[in-house]
């Protein structure tokens, strides 16, 4: 059992994961900026939509046709629709820069989120210590493994990356993703809903205890107020001395 355990407060938690989830962001935006650069993403966004313009002055459809529902639509009009999308998927140049944007936009997400968390999550907690990111260290919000002792590099980046990056961040953000791109995946769909109410659920337990928590054995602490041992060896020494002043003091 852990002595003492100072669990951080709602009042400083919230505060530091909005001022985190605002830094990650604005480095998420930065990273997938280069890599857009890197990877040529404008180019190939830009052939696509020249030979959508094209198809669409060839065969006469205009942008209240093409975003109409079907269902509303008459023969001829669907005949239209229909003959333009034939003549874009005969395209070969056109084909090949709709498939790249589709699978440039996962790898630009999946890169320039990790590169965000790699950076405000992982390296920036192992250089405060104590596992504080940005927000943590500015309202004194700490993480600690889950028996009292000083959190190392590989829980810290099971929480970070494996736990907060892969499971609660690119799951539901890869989901939002195929959707906008109107290729869902249901089998994803489904992992996203499982971790939301995962999450949800883990809130209404004793401990509140979080998924990325869970899964490194860690939790959230008031470093104003935690105690925190170097070594599981350290901490049991001092409840052996603690345990002899109460004694000391009893008898």
């Amino acid at each position: 059992m852990i002595y003492d355990l100072r669990k951080a407060g709602k009042l400083k938690r919230i505060p530091a994961f909005i001022l985190d989830a605002i830094l990650i962001s604005i480095l998420a935006v930065f990273g997938a900026w280069i890599l857009s650069g890197i990877l040529h993403y404008d180019s190939y966004q830009a052939t696509m939509n020249a030979a959508y313009e094209k198809y669409a002055a060839q065969f006469g459809v205009t942008a209240d046709l093409a975003y109409t529902d079907p269902a509303s639509l008459s023969a001829e009009q669907i005949s239209i629709l229909d003959a333009a999308s034939a003549a874009i998927a005969a395209d070969p140049e056109a084909v090949f820069a709709y498939n790249m944007v589709i699978n440039l936009q996962m790898v630009i997400l999946v890169f320039g989120l990790l590169f965000a968390f790699l950076v405000l999550e992982f390296i920036i907690p192992l250089l405060f210590g104590n596992g504080q990111t940005v927000g943590k260290k500015i309202f004194g919000v700490g993480v600690m493994h889950s028996n009292g002792v000083r959190i190392g590099h590989v829980a810290l980046f099971i929480r970070a990356i494996l736990g907060k990056y892969a499971v609660m961040t690119m799951i539901p953000a890869a989901c939002i993703v195929s959707i906008l791109n109107g290729t869902a995946n249901p089998f994803l769909m489904l992992a996203a809903i499982v971790v939301l109410l995962l999450q949800l659920g883990f809130l209404f337990t004793r401990d509140r205890m979080l998924l990325q928590d869970r899964m490194s054995m860690t939790v959230v602490i008031d470093t104003a107020t935690q105690m925190i041992f170097n070594s599981p060896e350290e901490m049991l020494e001092y409840k052996k001395k603690a345990h002899a002043e109460r004694v000391a003091l009893q008898s």
